[in-house]
Parts: structure tokens; C-alpha cells; sequence
């Protein structure tokens, strides 16, 4: 079995500070989830490593927010460019540190690279308006300003493409911005480092300070000078830090949980919908936020659909996402696997059925000491059961039965998520109004995988607020000045 080598590091692992490396107060290990083998020990910022680290966003934010709309989409397309010519050892890192198969990983840095290329073309179409006075001889100029500082939180599950949204975003819009990644998958981020100075960003713009969570982003909520923050995670840790930065009225972007809804309508392409279904569950292993939660399939085809299923998942290969034709890795450690495992057992209980799994890791004696959890097919699921109301972050796929589309959409609604729902069928009218029907940020109908770095992202309902990607991205970390003027006159 063919299998790629990590890369050698060309960054250090301590917190980039002002363009240079300088080590934290503490030291966590990086291990691969897929063999439990140590990549890297990581310094942690500290309180006082974080407040420096505002402090020199500060002091270089006024010649970014000063410089040419042009000047910032260069570095931004010189960024999108430099990664893309080094894709394939970030890719080997990003599959080292976080376990999806590596030709997912090339996937990501090619997604994260489209949106340092999108916003690097939307920097420049920033601009502001005139507006008409109701007096006579003055005018509105409405303009579009750097809100400051902007604090980014990412998660480990896309930790360099969450990344790219959010910093090529602020960046744009003139913003300096200090990013706290993931505290499982730091190196990415680091790895970002020493690309963006490369492609010409002055230092301090963007500061990044591996920490923990409730110490970064205390300071972040906390501090003055930071008047944006964005953050990927859940639901409870958007809460939470929502609560914090109230008290300074910051501007909150949110991009949370979700309990997606899959629509297989009753002339639905079956072969299709299986292929793309189990290319969405094996996706990071399950592990996204807008994966496909529960699968509603219509009675008439549930058994069909059911074998489909169940051929193709067996057919999958999972392991160690360093090897060649690996479908699916590991979850991100143990815990996640018996957090996943107890809403099986608990599901199985109360009366579902497993309806097919895939152990193919199973065979390898050097993934012991992964974090492997068998992709499962769950048949007879009920809507009251935890598996169908909680987000599962696993490739458990939920089979829930129904016999009228109607009661369908109703019961895909009753969640208090609304991040991302599928749509599967033939009549593309019948689709598109069950999609509108559908209470979710964004819908694919007959598409997995709808997210592009030219449409807008986010979530309704306790699943978010504002929105990633396309031309109202940029927007979360603009503000609006009216100055009103007098028209100029003529001098005789």
C-alpha cells in the first residue's frame, strides 16, 4: 500500500506575532488521529500573548485599511496562487494533523485557495454612493469603512478553508484580524503564516495565537480594539461568545451547528442519490456541519434505496488518509468515537436497525491507536430518537421513513437548526418547492456539495448569523459613514 510522507515543516510551532515566531507559555501535542503517532508540540498564547497580539493588529491596521483596494487584492490573489503551487504538501499536512483522506485534503486547500482568490477580486469592488439632500446646494457620501480589528475562531474540522474565508474576508474589506485555530489541528493555520508574507502582507496584519478556546477567546470578546468577531463551531460556543462580546457590542458573525435534512423525493434518481449520500456521509468522516443529519426517504423506494445504500458503503475503504484510496479517516479522537458510538447504541435500543456497516480499517494493525468509527446504516429511525434531533459528527447515516412530502418538510423543519438541507428528485419543479419550503441557509437539490466561495454561506434559526463567501461576505467586516456635504461650487 502506497503511502505519503508527512512534510517537512517550514514554519516553527509557536504563535506568528508581527511576522515573527515567538514561542507560548505552554505546550500541546499534535498527534495523527489516524495511528495516534505525535506530528508536532505546539506553544499555546497565553492571555498576555494574545493582548500583544491585538495590540500589534492595531498598530498595523491603519496603513492596511490605507492602502489601495488593488495593493490588498494582490496579496490576497498572490496567497490563492502560492498555495496552490505548494497544494500538495499542505495537503499531506492537513491530512497528517486532521485525518480526512488526503484526496479530500487537496479538495480543501483548493476550496481555501478560492477564497483568497474570490475576495482578492472583491476588494476592489468595495465602494460607497452619493445620495440626494433634501436641501438644496448639500449631498450624502455614503461609504463603506474597516470595521478594525476582527477576531477569527476556526474550527478543526476545516481548518485552513474556515480559515481562508474568514482572513481573506476581513483582509479585504481593509481589516487586520488575529485567528485562533482549532486547538486539535494548529499547524495548517501556522503553515499560512509564512505564505502570506510571501505574497506581501505586511506584518501584524494578521496575527495567529493557538490557544485554548476560553482563553483566546475571552480576550478577544473582552478586548476594545476588537470589533468584529467570527466564529465557526457550535451552537453553545457561538452563545457563549456572543454573551462575552456583548458587553462591548461587537459585531457577531456565526456560523454554528445543524441537523441537516436529505430529501429523497419518490422519483429519485436511486443509484445517484446512494452515490452522492454516501460521498456526503464519508465526507471527514461525517464530521461537518452541514452534512446530511437525517434521510428522509419516501416508503415506496425505502428498501431499494436501503440495499443501494448498503452496497456502497460496505464497498467504501476506510483508514489512514495517507494512503492511497482511502474513502474515509478517523474521527478526531476517541472521545468523538464514543460520543457517536453511544447514539447508535442508544438508537439500536429503541428499536432502529443497523442495516450495514464498514470495518475495512479493522485490518490494519498500525491504526490501532486511531480513532476509527465503523461508517454505519441505520434503518427504522424515528423522529423523537437522539440521533435524529442531535447533530451526530459521525458517518452515521439515519434512515427516517415517510409517505406524504408534505409531513416530510414539516418534520424536516422541526429542528431549531437551519444550516444546510438536500433536495433528491426527477421533477426539478417538484424539487425547488420543497427546497423554498425547507427553513435552511442553503439547500443542494440533486448536489452535495453546493458551497462555493461565489455564494453566500450561512445559517438561520440557532444554526447562525451574517453569512461566508460571495459579494456579501466582505460585508461583515465593512461599516457604513454618511458625511454630509455641501456641493462644491464654482469660484467666479
Amino acid at each position: 500500500m502506497s503511502m505519503k510522507s508527512l512534510p517537512n515543516f517550514w514554519f516553527e510551532p509557536h504563535p506568528w506575532i508581527d511576522g515573527q515566531w515567538q514561542a507560548g507559555s505552554e505546550t500541546i501535542e499534535v498527534r495523527n488521529p489516524a495511528t495516534g503517532e505525535k506530528i508536532a508540540a505546539v506553544t499555546r498564547a497565553d492571555a498576555a500573548t494574545v493582548q500583544r497580539a491585538i495590540e500589534g493588529a492595531v498598530q498595523a491596521q491603519g496603513a492596511w485599511r490605507e492602502a489601495s483596494a488593488v495593493e490588498r487584492g494582490n496579496v490576497l490573489k498572490r496567497t490563492a496562487a502560492l498555495l496552490l503551487a505548494r497544494k500538495d504538501e499542505f495537503a499531506r499536512l492537513l491530512t497528517a494533523e486532521q485525518g480526512k483522506p488526503y484526496a479530500q485534503a487537496v479538495g480543501e486547500i483548493e476550496y481555501a485557495a478560492s477564497f483568497f482568490q474570490w475576495f482578492g477580486e472583491e476588494a476592489r469592488r468595495v465602494h460607497g454612493r452619493i445620495a440626494a439632500h433634501p436641501e438644496a446646494g448639500r449631498e450624502f457620501y455614503v461609504e463603506q469603512r474597516p470595521a478594525g480589528v476582527a477576531g477569527l475562531i476556526t474550527p478543526w474540522n476545516f481548518p485552513i478553508a474556515q480559515g481562508a474565508k474568514k482572513v481573506a474576508a476581513s483582509l479585504a474589506a481593509g481589516c487586520s484580524a488575529v485567528w485562533k485555530p482549532a486547538e486539535l489541528t494548529p499547524l495548517i493555520a501556522l503553515a499560512t503564516g509564512p505564505l502570506l508574507a510571501e505574497a506581501g502582507l505586511p506584518a501584524g496584519v494578521l496575527q495567529i495565537v493557538p490557544g485554548r478556546g476560553s482563553v483566546v477567546g475571552n480576550v478577544l470578546a473582552e478586548h476594545p480594539k476588537v470589533r468584529v468577531l467570527s466564529l465557526t463551531g457550535s451552537t453553545a460556543t457561538g452563545s457563549t461568545l456572543m454573551a462575552a462580546g456583548a458587553p462591548g457590542i461587537k459585531r457577531v458573525s456565526l456560523e454554528l451547528g445543524g441537523n441537516a435534512p436529505f430529501i429523497v423525493l419518490p422519483d429519485a434518481d436511486l443509484d445517484f442519490t446512494a452515490e452522492q449520500l454516501i460521498r456526503l456521509k464519508l465526507f471527514v468522516s461525517g464530521q461537518v456541519c452541514v452534512t446530511a443529519n437525517r434521510v428522509f426517504v419516501h416508503a415506496d423506494v425505502e428498501q431499494a434505496f436501503t440495499e443501494k445504500l448498503a452496497r456502497k458503503l460496505q464497498a467504501a475503504r476506510v483508514g489512514n488518509g495517507l494512503a492511497d484510496g482511502i474513502d474515509a479517516g478517523p474521527l478526531i479522537h476517541r472521545q468523538a468515537c464514543q460520543e457517536v458510538g453511544a447514539l447508535v447504541d442508544q438508537a439500536v435500543a429503541q428499536g432502529a436497525r443497523i442495516a450495514g456497516q464498514n470495518r475495512t480499517y479493522e485490518g490494519d494493525s498500525s491504526l490501532r491507536e486511531g480513532s476509527f468509527f465503523p461508517p454505519t446504516l441505520l434503518t427504522r429511525v424515528r423522529d423523537e430518537m437522539a440521533v435524529a434531533c442531535q447533530e451526530i459528527f459521525g458517518p452515521v447515516i439515519p434512515l427516517l421513513s415517510y409517505t406524504d412530502v408534505t409531513d416530510a418538510l414539516r418534520r424536516a423543519n422541526e429542528t431549531p437548526y437551519g444550516l444546510a438541507a438536500y433536495v433528491y428528485g426527477r421533477d426539478l419543479a417538484q424539487c425547488h418547492a420543497v427546497a423554498r419550503g425547507i427553513e435552511a441557509g442553503i439547500v443542494g437539490v440533486n448536489e452535495w456539495r453546493p458551497l462555493k466561495a461565489e455564494i453566500p454561506f450561512g445559517g438561520i434559526k440557532q444554526s447562525g448569523i451574517g453569512v461566508e463567501g460571495g459579494e456579501e461576505g466582505i460585508r461583515e467586516f465593512l461599516e457604513i459613514q454618511v458625511i454630509s456635504m455641501p456641493k462644491p461650487v464654482i469660484r467666479a
